[in-house]
């Protein structure tokens, strides 16, 4: 979806209203069999052409200045909400094996859960203990939003993916400073679009740059290059939070067939 959003800006950007050039409106009316005297819309830019029906009206907001600008604003939004979304159904699908394996040793967040009476009664109803758990435990990790890099680094932990922009960068080939400042600036931004819909701070200079809708400005190269490392930092915090988990999941293994060992041994000698 963030592709085609950036693609739409691309196709829409800098589109002005002007007259159709009369052979090409003849063969649009000929092509939708309507009277060659219809009224027709005609707007276009240096990527396209485009004509409408008079009752079909091309939107005002893209024949304006910066009128396009929205769509990379949207690119924002929905770039930081799959974010949240991956990290946290991240560690809602893999609560449970942390925990399993980690034990006493797991991340004190994990270690330091609470449960007032209405959550556990509200539990009795999860017949099976790992359900019960991990209800337990995603009762006290919400979905929240994300409010900068530290945010990813916590759950990052939680996850026992230790370093995680060192292994990022080593997986993408940037540098992990520049990898947490486009992220940050990325979540930044997307705080200003929801909250003050991209409104300078009234705090601001007011040579502060803006748009003609009074908003701040905002350029394509700039999202488009947030957006590509955000997209690196999914990819590759994805292979290396499965490989923490299957680290743990091995350890789990090892840790049952150990256990299957001693009841044998010990059933062997009860039975000698």
């Amino acid at each position: 979806m963030v592709e085609n959003l950036l693609q739409f800006y691309e196709l829409f950007k800098e589109l002005r209203e002007e007259p159709a050039i009369e052979e090409l409106r003849l063969a649009v009316c000929r092509r939708w069999a309507v009277p060659e005297n219809i009224a027709i819309r005609n707007a276009c830019n240096e990527q396209m052409v485009m004509l409408t029906r008079a009752n079909a009206p091309i939107p005002q907001a893209l024949l304006i200045e910066s009128g396009a600008d929205f769509l990379l604003r949207q690119a924002v939004v929905v770039t930081c909400t799959v974010i949240e979304s991956f990290f946290w159904d991240s560690l809602r699908e893999n609560v449970l094996t942390i925990v399993r394996a980690r034990r006493r040793g797991a991340d004190e967040s994990l270690r330091g859960i609470s449960l007032t009476l209405d959550d556990y009664l509200s539990l009795e109803n999860y017949t099976e203990p790992d359900e019960r758990l991990r209800q337990i435990i995603l009762k006290n990790f919400e979905r929240r939003t994300l409010y900068n890099s530290e945010s990813i680094d916590r759950i990052a932990e939680i996850l026992t993916v230790h370093d995680l922009w060192g292994r990022v960068s080593e997986k993408c080939g940037q540098n992990p400073r520049n990898i947490r400042r486009n992220l940050d600036e990325l979540i930044l931004r997307r705080n200003d679009i929801a909250h003050r819909a991209d409104r300078p701070d009234t705090d601001e200079k007011p040579s502060a740059n803006v748009d003609s809708l009074s908003l701040r400005t905002i350029s394509y190269p700039w999202v488009n290059t947030r957006i590509s490392t955000a997209k690196s930092v999914v990819v590759a915090a994805d292979e290396c939070i499965r490989e923490a988990i299957q680290r743990l999941e091995r350890q789990l293994r090892q840790a049952r067939e150990q256990k299957l060992a001693q009841q044998t041994l010990k059933k062997d000698t009860s039975e000698s």
